[in-house]
């Protein structure tokens, strides 16, 4: 038998969804995300996803049962598999959820009312806006992609997946979910029966509500992107010209925009571009997302979900989570690659050489999402010594440790204990 963890990576493009396996007798599975994305080229459908899911955890277990599931945030490229009716046949151990996720807690209520407020408004909006057919359908989708469907996504919802998260399955051996974290204190950390020998580190999202989308990584040397605002839009398309005096701007001594005037550009183009609203509603999402490191023996998993620059900001401030993440072995890149999901200070600070990490990414097809990943960040992260695969890099040569199945649609590490 072997005493190794496995980490299994399935493609399901824009999305993820990973399965763990603990050494033992029996082993022990935690399922982290189980996401279908309408814009993504995996192999997976949603439902296919559930069957083939089923399908290894029953090889691995001998029966339909995942002792852990985590579902990091509510984006539909994270959950909506949870959707398909094969998971009413699968036991489960526990259910593992962020504590925005509480439907009895106040401030979590609070946090979805507002959000769900500020899209109405911005949906209601949009025919003033006069937007071109593609950054229409940009916006529409982001406004969908956290909610409870819409009419130009009919049949899709998120409500499914997350009510079966908070009370479905065939059975539970704790019913109700874990909220995390659960106290004020980070990295916060437990042990559960159903996963011996695994201590379980809470890093994110913070318990102040306030401070889920604090900072910007561009503005504080955190992110891979360049920054250049040109005659194009953030989407790559051409805008109108002129522009009012408002949007005119000085150059530094090196023909770069000054920082101050960087930042009062984006101000103006917050204030009156939909796109930028609809993505910084979607943003807060991610914002809530689990940051989980899972301490088995000498393996340490870092699972951060699509974690944005405000929870970071928060975990690389603090001494104890820094000593934390620098026994690192394994990453799961956070937000398929994006500028502000993996921060500077964690590849060139933190990560150890001989890391070995998946990304869980395609190239964006069009405008949605096409800077991910992005190149300087899966670049900067195999200068720094990590072995890194992605889900769509089917034919490529493996690491040392690495596999994958016949059809390329999975890959696994193996990690020693």
């Amino acid at each position: 038998m072997s005493s190794d963890v496995i980490v299994r990576m399935y493609d399901v493009g824009f999305g993820d969804c990973f399965l763990v396996v603990v050494p033992g007798d029996p082993p022990r599975t935690i399922l982290v995300d189980a996401g279908f994305h309408a814009h993504g080229k995996g192999a997976f459908s949603g439902k296919g996803l559930a069957v083939r899911v089923i399908e290894d955890v029953t090889k691995i277990s001998g029966r339909a049962r995942i002792d852990v599931v985590v579902a990091t945030h509510r984006h539909q490229d994270h959950v909506y598999s949870f959707n398909a009716p094969e998971w009413d046949e699968v036991e489960v151990g526990e259910v593992w959820m962020p504590w925005v996720e509480d439907r009895q807690n106040p401030e979590a209520v609070k946090l979805w009312k507002k959000r769900e407020e500020l899209a109405a408004r911005l949906a209601a909006a949009l025919p003033s806006f006069g937007l071109d057919k593609d950054t229409r359908a940009d916006v529409d989708f982001l406004l969908w992609n956290a909610g409870e469907g819409a009419p130009m996504f009919p049949g899709w919802s998120n409500r499914g997946a997350l009510d079966r998260l908070h009370e479905g399955f065939a059975a539970r051996d704790r019913e109700e979910p874990r909220f995390l974290p659960e106290t004020d204190l980070s990295p916060e950390s437990f042990t559960t029966a159903v996963l011996p020998g695994v201590t379980v580190h809470v890093l994110g999202p913070p318990r102040d509500a306030a401070r889920l989308t604090e900072g910007d990584p561009e503005r504080d040397g955190e992110t891979y992107r360049a920054l250049a605002l040109t005659e194009a839009d953030h989407a790559g398309r051409a805008v109108d010209a002129p522009f009012s005096a408002a949007w005119k701007a000085p150059r530094d001594a090196k023909g770069g925009l000054k920082q101050d005037e960087v930042q009062r550009l984006r101000g103006l183009a917050r204030a009156v571009d939909p796109v930028f609203a609809a993505q910084a509603l979607d943003g807060m999402i991610n914002a809530t997302s689990l940051v989980l490191v899972l301490q088995i023996g000498r393996a340490k998993l870092l699972l951060p979900g699509d974690a944005e620059w405000g929870t970071w900001k928060i975990i690389l401030e603090s001494e104890r989570a820094r000593a934390l993440l620098r026994g690192t072995t394994f990453v799961k890149v956070g937000h398929h690659g994006s500028h502000n999901g993996t921060p500077k200070s964690l590849v060139e600070e933190v990560l150890k050489p001989g890391t070995k990490g998946m990304i869980s990414t395609q190239e964006g097809p069009g405008t949605y999402r096409s800077r991910i990943p992005l190149p300087d960040l899966v670049s900067a992260l195999r200068d720094h010594g990590v072995a890194l695969v992605r889900s769509d890099a089917k034919k490529s040569r493996l690491p040392k440790g690495f596999s994958r199945d016949d059809q390329g649609d999975v890959v696994e590490v193996a990690l020693p204990t």
